[in-house]
């Protein structure tokens, strides 16, 4: 009698543990995401981008067209400096920020950065090149990150 009970008891012990990673995995099919839905925002809108030199360089441009391009996005652009572009990307009211962006960038630990497009060089030093976007959208950092792939085909 003992092992029927044994068994009984292990067959629903496998089968919450099956039915947990199941719902684990369902959960997981949203992933990458968006908690402020940048991505969804920009589809088929506008993708709003806070430029730090005074006209786009073209290797940030052709990212940045190529992003729109994946989004069916107008590109729209705002200038500014430094300080008040990083405030609105954070507030979401920008959706990148372009402009010879070192990856050392000492805004680094408030945003997410892109996979390099280049390099750049600063006094001595050269660094990756990078755009930078609100920190936690990783969907859209993932979307921007396969059309920088596509600019350096």
């Amino acid at each position: 009698m003992r092992s029927t009970f044994t068994s009984s008891r292990s067959s629903r012990t496998v089968k919450l543990v099956l039915s947990i990673a199941i719902v684990g995995l369902l959960s997981a099919c949203r992933v990458p995401d968006d908690p402020e839905l940048t991505t969804e925002k920009v589809t088929d809108s506008v993708l709003k981008v806070g430029v730090l030199t005074n006209a786009v360089d073209p290797v940030d441009a052709k990212a940045l067209a190529l992003v729109a391009d994946m989004l069916q996005a107008e590109l729209q652009y705002v200038t500014g400096d430094p300080h008040s572009l990083f405030a609105q990307l954070e507030a979401g009211e920008i959706h990148i920020i372009a402009g010879r962006i070192p990856s050392d960038t000492p805004f680094a630990t408030d945003v997410a950065l892109t996979d390099p497009l280049g390099s750049v060089t600063l006094v001595d030093d050269t660094q990756d090149r990078v755009l930078a976007i609100r920190k936690g959208e990783n969907r859209f950092l993932v979307t921007v990150n396969r059309a920088i792939r596509e600019s350096a085909k």
